[in-house]
């Protein structure tokens, strides 16, 4: 059985212990095999762009960033954000960490459903597009984080608008539509509360859309809200088991792009605990020059604005990212809003998913369904 192409971004802490497990090398042979390792490392890294299949070495090793370091005394929850862009990048989850990374308050309102916005060098732009939110620190103690947004500039479904999207917002360099998830329940909570600190409690809670929909999202894969109501897409190692939710059908997906909501919660392939989400535009949204390609420069990492790096996953079912590999079974994508059709998404993981193996198997990055059906194995 084959499996189908990608849609991830391989995590800088791979393990490759295994490459000598059950085998009984001499150390002639274990360095010997070492020297030809490094070579070949940077043998992809230098033909990369040449190949039709890219190089598991997206970036260069210099753009890679460090693991985030979490607080174990930290029970707010989550105590672990990392952005897919710019290598898997770690995110502040208090408002202690956001200054040291540059995040900056941005002195718009706080928002009750969400807490206080803040923004990356303090830019709200379509170099940015995305807010974290964080409750108002008190005294000494730090404001927790409390929710993402992500601002869509140009094309959205419109459909979508007044449920998931919000009203058109206006930013210097043009006009956008904002997708948020909350962290904590405000019906629960005074998230713009200042004069008391916010209790760490670590209760596991997401909610899309807050102040639109507000559709609760399931912190486990077993638990029947999810089963019920979301379909199973495929297992990519290192992000989870993608789960998918037709605006209209449910979990009969019509894979049309104006009725297929535009959050997608991954999951633990072992224990089913949510391993983080995947934000989903209907068109081109990253900085990607036409210049850019892999792998790619560190002009090109450094100028991504929070979307995942790439050309973009395409509608069509060919190629090496192509959409449907977040999917298992026959899927047919149609409605996307750029011409050739493209999809773009955005990563953001709440636990170290490099531990994320799906079937456990030796099977590279590649994404992995139980039953073994993927778009690919159909004839369109």
């Amino acid at each position: 059985m084959k499996s189908a192409g990608y849609e991830s971004i391989p995590s800088s802490g791979d393990d490759n212990s295994t490459f000598f497990a059950g085998r009984k090398s001499s150390w002639k042979v274990i360095i010997a095999a070492l020297l030809i390792a490094v070579v070949a490392f940077f043998g992809l890294m230098k033909s990369g762009e040449d190949s039709e299949t890219p190089s598991l070495a997206y970036y260069p090793v210099e753009a890679m960033s460090e693991d985030p370091v979490e607080d174990p005394g930290s029970q707010n929850w989550p105590n672990h954000l990392v952005s897919q862009a710019g290598m898997n990048t770690p995110r502040p989850t208090n408002t202690a960490e956001a200054v040291e990374k540059l995040w900056e308050k941005s002195g718009e309102p706080c928002v009750p459903s969400l807490g206080e916005p803040w923004l990356y060098k303090g830019q709200r732009s379509s170099e940015t597009s995305a807010t974290l939110y964080f409750t108002p620190q008190v005294g000494d103690v730090p404001g927790i984080l409390s929710g993402i947004e992500v601002d869509y500039y140009g094309y959205i479904e419109t459909n979508l608008i007044g449920s998931y999207f919000s009203e058109e917002r206006t930013a210097e360099d043009g006009t956008y539509h904002s997708l948020a998830v909350a962290f904590r329940n405000s019906a629960q909570q005074d998230l713009c509360d200042s004069v008391t600190p916010t209790k760490q409690d670590g209760e596991k809670y997401i909610a899309i859309s807050p102040d639109l929909i507000n559709k609760p999202l399931p912190v486990k894969s077993t638990l029947s809200e999810l089963t019920s109501k979301w379909k199973e897409g495929s297992c990519i190692p290192n992000m989870g088991y993608h789960w998918w939710q037709d605006t209209e059908g449910g979990t009969d997906l019509s894979y049309k792009a104006e009725t297929t909501v535009p959050i997608s919660p991954m999951y633990s392939s072992t224990d089913g605990t949510i391993n983080g989400l995947l934000f989903l535009a209907t068109a081109k949204k990253q900085n990607w020059g036409d210049t850019c390609s892999f792998p790619p420069t560190r002009d090109c990492v450094e100028k991504l604005n929070f979307w995942d790096a790439g050309p973009g996953l395409s509608q069509a079912n060919e190629g090496f990212f192509y959409f449907c590999s977040n999917f298992c079974g026959k899927c047919e994508f149609t409605g996307s809003g750029s011409n050739p059709g493209l999809y773009t998404t955005m990563h953001w993981f709440f636990t170290d998913t490099k531990v994320e193996k799906c079937d456990g198997t030796d099977m590279g990055r590649m994404p992995y369904c139980p039953e073994g059906s993927y778009p690919k194995d159909f004839n369109h």
